[in-house]
């Protein structure tokens, strides 16, 4: 079970993807729609899905100029304006599909640099009921060495209390950062900030209401530290509105809520213009597939300052693929090599986990 401010989960679910050309080459994409998020759920995204995979249907690609421009057209359509998920998981099959193809990772096709031949990832700490559990937590937090954490809190005083406790139990050098899941009003949001200052924490993610754009504004304006919009994001007015117009310090960019990897780099961009802090996010419950692709996006954005996600076993029962692929000490993964995602997908485990809601006829 894990537990936020808006949602509780102990199951996921996501929408996976598998293309396939007439050459038998084949690109698998992930999705995971999360309605308290940006308001789409599961049927809708499968029925997008659906009318998305006809739109692919008989295209043929000579470069990768062709993918962008067909991706390009077909990401502007109602259905996958409707259903970012759905047209994330669409959109990184055909990345995936391609990049095999050309025997390349994806993050090559977006950029020849590569930086770093790691990626670190921050450790997430969710809300726990009683002080044992955080404690048994906080152990194995400690074991894996985590540069940074983010600790998850449903309540003012009872989130100052375990921010205490963390902060004691980790010590002085790991960085610490909140994710408040919109449970603060915009007053208690200041007072909040104001009353962990002893904490020293290095940011606040989504601190009040999703669509309380003013009061997120207000808070930033009051906070010496970084404000971070996650939920914000996906309001009627965008992220490219809190980012024109000084909403926040920061946004925490899902491949899946922003809609795959190109409208995610956009926004990437123009927030990296604008010197915020960027993290680079992830649903919990996501599979090796859209870790993956987090991994490969990651790369693509080297100044993003926080990683989240690849935390396949640590919370799922089984993963896609028949190694473990989530990250180990210090939040250590590496970055990508081998072709297309740079995994290889377990097509029997997709079967075994999938429930049948539609048939598509191609």
């Amino acid at each position: 079970m894990v537990k936020h401010g808006l949602f509780s989960r102990s199951k996921t679910e996501n929408i996976i993807i598998v293309l396939q050309d007439s050459l038998g080459n084949k690109g698998f994409g992930e999705g995971t729609p999360r309605h308290y998020v940006t308001g789409e759920n599961l049927d809708e995204c499968l029925k997008s899905a659906e009318t998305l995979s006809h739109e692919f249907l008989g295209q043929q690609f000579e470069s990768f100029d062709d993918v962008t421009a067909t991706l390009s057209v077909i990401g502007n359509s109602i259905d996958a304006q409707k259903t970012p998920a759905a047209f994330c998981a669409m959109e990184t099959a055909v990345l995936d599909m391609w990049s095999r193809f050309k025997q390349v990772p994806i993050w090559r096709l977006f950029t020849s640099d590569k930086l770093s031949d790691a990626l670190f990832y921050s450790g997430v700490i969710p809300h726990f009921g009683h002080e044992y559990e955080l404690l048994q937590f906080i152990e194995q937090i400690k074991r894996l060495e985590f540069r940074a954490v983010k600790v998850k809190i449903i309540d003012p005083e009872d989130g100052l209390s375990q921010l205490k406790l963390v902060r004691e139990k980790l010590g002085s050098a790991i960085d610490v950062r909140i994710d408040a899941n919109a449970v603060f009003s915009v007053e208690d949001a200041i007072k909040f900030i104001k009353r962990a200052k002893t904490i020293r924490l290095s940011a606040v993610e989504q601190p009040v209401r999703k669509n309380d754009l003013k009061g997120l504004k207000k808070v930033s304006r009051n906070s010496d530290i970084p404000i971070i919009a996650d939920e914000s994001m996906y309001t009627s007015e965008g992220p490219f509105y809190l980012i024109e117009n000084d909403v926040c310090h920061g946004l925490n960019i899902r491949l899946s809520s922003c809609g795959g990897f190109r409208k995610a780099l956009e926004i990437f961009q123009r927030a990296h213009a604008k010197n915020m802090t960027v993290v680079i996010g992830a649903h919990v419950g996501e599979t090796a597939i859209l870790s993956y692709a987090g991994r490969n996006f990651a790369v693509i954005c080297p100044e993003s300052r926080y990683l989240e996600g690849s935390f396949s076993r640590y919370v799922l029962k089984e993963d896609l693929v028949p190694e473990n692929i989530a990250f180990g000490r210090e939040g250590y993964a590496p970055t990508p090599i081998r072709s297309g995602l740079g995994i290889e997908i377990d097509e029997t485990s997709i079967i075994d986990w999938s429930s049948l809601y539609a048939s598509i006829d191609s």
